[in-house]
């Protein structure tokens, strides 16, 4: 018995594995890469190293900032005590508090709310360094304020992944 295969069955047939691998390959890309729209996109790397998952990746950077977060209180009591450093600790307090709300968000798929939580986040951050300018003083933590909107920027730029 001998099979006849002509060639437009051979060539569809090859056409469609072709479409299908490269359809495939896009769709792992897009998954792992989900720091592609980031600003910061060394850090979000470091940050959400092996994450592929958008949600778990959001949550991941929200802990991280919260722990960071937690870090800059630390540092800024180690520091001499005056008006600018109080400025700060309120708000990394209420910068702790609206990332927890976030955590809460994301678990209920509230991307609006989630949103404005860490765009209002950010503002915190630089309003510890706006303290100290106000007083024509340098601030000590403008470097760890600084990666931690960087922190919160690459998190914001992973929502609208969120399904």
């Amino acid at each position: 018995m001998k099979y006849h295969i002509s060639f437009s069955t051979v060539f569809l047939a090859a056409l469609i594995f072709l479409v299908l691998l490269v359809t495939e390959s896009q769709a792992k890309s897009t998954r792992r890469d989900l720091c592609r729209s980031a600003s910061y996109k060394p850090l979000c790397r470091a940050t959400l190293r092996g994450i592929s998952d958008p949600r778990k990746a959001i949550e991941a950077s929200i802990k991280r900032a919260i722990f960071k977060t937690k870090s800059a209180i630390v540092m800024s009591r180690k520091m001499r005590r005056n008006e600018n450093y109080d400025i700060c600790r309120e708000n990394y307090d209420d910068a702790i508090s609206d990332l927890q709300d976030s955590i809460r968000n994301l678990r209920k798929g509230d991307k609006a709310t989630l949103t404005t939580n860490l765009s209002a986040v950010i503002s915190y951050y630089s309003t510890c360094d706006d303290a100290f300018e106000e007083m024509d003083e340098k601030s000590p933590l403008t470097r760890a304020n600084m990666i931690l909107e960087h922190m919160v920027d690459n998190a914001l730029s992973i929502v609208p992944l969120m399904r």
